[in-house]
């Protein structure tokens, strides 16, 4: 695999001991193959038609371009061809949608796991769905449930050309070749993002939220902060000290009251306005 610098299906599918993520292609049906696409509008969007004609759990789709990425709240994603890895995965976990922030966590930690065991750097998550670097952001997630189905994404720059970022940005996004001073193999972080997965994937069936908010504690770049959070009729601000067990982020004011935020609609800021 050294060397293999652009994502190769046949590379990362040699390489897996998965027993769910992306053994799809195990099963007898056309509908249940993973897919790489040199450019698709949004994996997400189509992991979640997939599944709506019924493929298989474990299902991948990846791509080394969007040009309709998003994130949460609606925000687009920006991926060049080739500057990045775009995953989603098609799950069918009997769970709640109520917890969907406690799978956004799962899935942060193993992706955070996944680049620090392939590239050597170890990423903070940004509660709820970011990955940061020296204050930088990353990557990202992004879980849906567009029906019975639960459509996790990923996103996380690879290789960025700053000479080419809007200026807004250039401060504000990190890349794995540039953290790592070198060359990175995407087809590494894939085959270890599936295993990492599937064992947080693992631990969320079998009810082990504690194990896994440890795991995401030991990543986070947001606890012991002072934090703003917006709604859209509301400022919250206090000091970030805990995760409760359904993944929401608790805020201590100054006068000792504690709230706690679900993701939503929330937009989560230091309060000395820097990123993470």
């Amino acid at each position: 695999m050294e060397g293999s610098e652009i994502l190769s299906l046949e590379v990362i599918e040699a390489s897996l001991s998965t027993k769910i993520i992306g053994r799809g292609q195990h099963l007898d049906s056309n509908l249940s193959k993973n897919e790489l696409w040199d450019e698709i509008d949004s994996t997400n969007t189509r992991a979640a038609a997939l599944a709506a004609q019924g493929c298989p759990e474990g299902v991948m789709v990846i791509a080394r371009q969007q040009t309709a990425g998003r994130g949460r709240l609606g925000r687009a994603w920006i991926s060049p061809p080739d500057a990045g890895i775009s995953f989603s995965v098609v799950l069918r976990p009997k769970i709640e949608l109520s917890r969907l922030p406690l799978i956004t966590l799962a899935t942060g930690v193993a992706v955070a796991q996944a680049i620090e065991a392939s590239v050597g750097v170890r990423p903070g998550l940004k509660w709820v769905n970011d990955l940061t670097l020296s204050g930088r952001k990353l990557g990202g997630i992004l879980a849906e449930m567009p029906g019975q189905a639960l459509i996790i994404g990923i996103g996380i720059n690879v290789r960025l050309k700053a000479d080419e970022l809007p200026d807004e940005l250039k401060d504000k996004v990190e890349w794995l070749e540039r953290a790592a001073g070198g060359p990175v193999d995407p087809n590494l972080v894939v085959m270890e993002l599936a295993h990492k997965l599937e064992a947080q994937y693992e631990l969320l069936k079998a009810g082990k939220t504690e194990e896994i908010l440890g795991l995401w504690r030991a990543y986070s770049v947001t606890l012991g902060q002072m934090i703003e959070a917006r709604s859209a009729n509301q400022v919250i601000t206090g000091k970030a000290i805990d995760i409760a067990d359904s993944g929401a982020l608790i805020v201590e004011a100054e006068d000792g009251t504690r709230t706690e935020l679900v993701a939503g609609e929330i937009s989560l800021r230091l309060q000395d306005g820097s990123y993470c």
